[in-house]
């Protein structure tokens, strides 16, 4: 059974209101530091899509001082959110990215993290605007869901409408034109956990809502599990994990 979209707007509220700390949320924005690693921007825009509460975007503004940030999201709770964080740095906009409002040739980074794979989502649409967007050479990092086998109420509660196979996103991402520079799964450390609970959710035997009710001892251990994947993944790629992370390049 479907979510119906109040509640599923109910609870990304509530994320965007209480969980910017939260061990899930803090181990996904370093990893997804890692995977981009040293690679900087000095000649346009970065561009998040999906930016949510502007978290991510904040730390992107600190990384890349010089540079111009935009982050985008269709939601408007997410801008509002977003709008309050005190450092925010750069650009909201409400959009879509299947028609960027941006022009061609203008965006050095876009960073899609778990928005590609939403409800409603065209992908090949999106990763032709971000083609379009992006300056030869300009760098595209997304992290999408992993194994279709998977998907259950917990995506249903997010908007999660798909999950991908390794095969089946570098695939849609090659096709778009880019040239795929690093793939790795990421969450491994927790896949099993993750496993395990997903299937009591769908059995009815626990609620999404339990995975954020933990004692702050239990979420700084696992802050700490996914900080260490993340400093991990600077040394290898993993070959299993919850996302997908890939980090592609338009071509000269």
């Amino acid at each position: 059974v479907d979510t119906p979209k109040s509640d599923t707007a109910n609870l990304l509220n509530y994320l965007y209101n209480h969980l910017s700390d939260h061990w899930w949320t803090v181990g996904m924005r370093a990893t997804a530091h890692t995977i981009l690693g040293n690679n900087t921007s000095t000649n346009g825009t970065i561009l998040e899509v999906g930016c949510g509460n502007g978290a991510y975007l904040c730390e992107l503004s600190e990384k890349y001082i010089s540079d111009p940030t935009i982050g985008m999201d269709i939601n408007t709770q997410a801008l509002e959110h977003a709008k309050n964080i005190d450092n925010i740095q750069g650009s909201l906009l409400q959009g879509n990215f299947h028609h960027l409002p941006l022009a061609k040739n203008s965006v050095a980074l876009s960073v899609g993290l778990d928005a590609f794979d939403q409800t409603h989502a065209n992908l090949k649409i999106a990763l032709s605007e971000i083609f379009r967007t992006l300056i030869k050479d300009g760098l595209l990092l997304i992290r999408v869901s992993a194994h279709p086998w998977l998907l259950g109420q917990h995506d249903q509660s997010f908007g999660t409408g798909r999950r991908y196979t390794k095969n089946e996103i570098c695939e849609d991402i090659t096709k778009a034109g880019f040239q795929i520079e690093r793939f790795t799964y990421a969450n491994c450390i927790m896949l099993l956990p993750a496993i395990i609970t997903r299937i009591a959710i769908n059995l009815r035997l626990a609620t999404v809502e339990n995975q954020f009710e933990i004692p702050n001892i239990l979420n700084i251990l696992l802050t700490k599990i996914l900080l260490l994947e993340a400093s991990l993944l600077k040394l290898i790629n993993l070959p299993a994990g919850l996302s997908i992370y890939i980090l592609a390049r338009k071509p000269k």
